[in-house]
């Protein structure tokens, strides 16, 4: 196959999957608006039916408003710690940093569940698909220069 083939698929991965990890920047202070992402990156790269669409957009739909609350309580603990940032107070900090980190673990569980979930109804050529795509992801991102060669 071409090198620059290649290259431009490892790249077009990169970017669908991109997108579909992005669900993860759900766990940003303000909640982003990367609501649908998720299922159009499904629904174009996989090939999915209009059932398997309508399940997986149930899905995400249902994590968003379970992450709705925790997202919140995450953009106040964030506010929080950068107050005693400039404090200097270091007990608070500890106790918000370790907050942080529970919450942020939180939203981690509650998109993998999503995404379990919706990796049940793929069928086994979807799946294939996607673990091609992760394996594509995850080769160019090895290969993509650090910030440093971005100087």
């Amino acid at each position: 196959m071409n090198p620059f083939r290649n290259k431009f698929a490892a790249w077009t991965a990169v970017t669908a999957l991109g997108a579909a990890s992005l669900f993860a920047a759900e766990t940003a202070a303000a909640g982003g608006h990367r609501h649908g992402q998720m299922g159009a990156f499904l629904s174009s790269e996989l090939g999915l039916t209009a059932a398997q669409q309508t399940q997986a957009k149930s899905i995400f739909q249902d994590a968003r408003q379970s992450a709705h609350p925790v997202r919140q309580q995450l953009k106040q603990t964030r506010q929080s710690l950068r107050a005693a940032v400039q404090s200097n107070d270091t007990a608070q900090i500890q106790q918000l940093a370790a907050a942080e980190g529970s919450q942020v673990g939180q939203l981690a569980a509650i998109r993998s569940t999503a995404m379990a979930k919706v990796y049940q109804i793929l069928t086994p050529d979807q799946q294939q698909k996607l673990a091609s795509l992760r394996q594509a992801r995850r080769t160019a991102h090895r290969q993509a220069p650090g910030p440093e060669a971005q100087n």
